[in-house]
């Protein structure tokens, strides 16, 4: 093992999502369950997805459940 000096730290380069709209957009429908379809630029994986989703819900504290069936990701109002 070696070390290497650097000038400075390389900064991440994650996209935030604004998962506010995507609720508010949701609680404002007359949907009652949705789906989220994930496209090749937005998770890694459908788990991280869901759990994003779950963490802006219970912040927001509105009565909306996040369900995982078979690899989809699902939203729906209590």
């Amino acid at each position: 093992m070696k070390f290497i000096q650097v000038d400075s730290i390389p900064k991440r380069n994650a996209y935030r999502h604004s998962l506010q709209a995507y609720i508010d957009d949701f609680v404002n429908s007359d949907a009652q369950f949705v789906q989220i379809e994930l496209s090749e630029n937005d998770y890694k994986s459908y788990r991280i997805c869901a759990n994003c989703f779950r963490v802006a819900i219970k912040r927001s504290m509105l009565p909306i459940k996040v369900y995982v069936r078979k690899g989809n990701v699902y939203l729906g109002k209590l």
